[in-house]
């Protein structure tokens, strides 16, 4: 073994750990863009839940809805008894009109 053997030798140990060294900034890389794609998912499902949170449950709609019908219901009997006292008072405007 001689000392250009020997050169040899630190060129091809120099290429391993240049290569070993590539291999891991490589899977470091990976790791971090990993752990922000994981934080930016952890940031959109904390933003849904908050979302969600304020979504009226299946309960709270079918209690709205009878409540819209119950206050329609109202709304038309309103409607009928208004009908009766505009054509109670045209009745009252006609006969003021023609007795005055």
């Amino acid at each position: 073994m001689t000392i250009n053997d020997l050169s040899f030798d630190w060129s091809f140990l120099q290429w391993v750990v240049l290569t070993v060294v590539g291999i891991y900034t490589w899977l470091i890389g990976r790791q971090s863009a990993s752990a922000q794609e994981l934080m930016d998912l952890r940031t959109r499902i904390v933003r849904l839940e908050e979302q969600i949170a304020q979504v009226p449950t299946q309960q709270q709609v079918a209690d709205m809805m009878s409540k819209l019908s119950s206050a329609e219901a109202h709304m038309s009997g309103l409607n009928e008894k208004f009908d009766v006292v505009s054509r109670r008072l045209e009745s009252i405007n006609n006969f003021l009109l023609q007795n005055k």
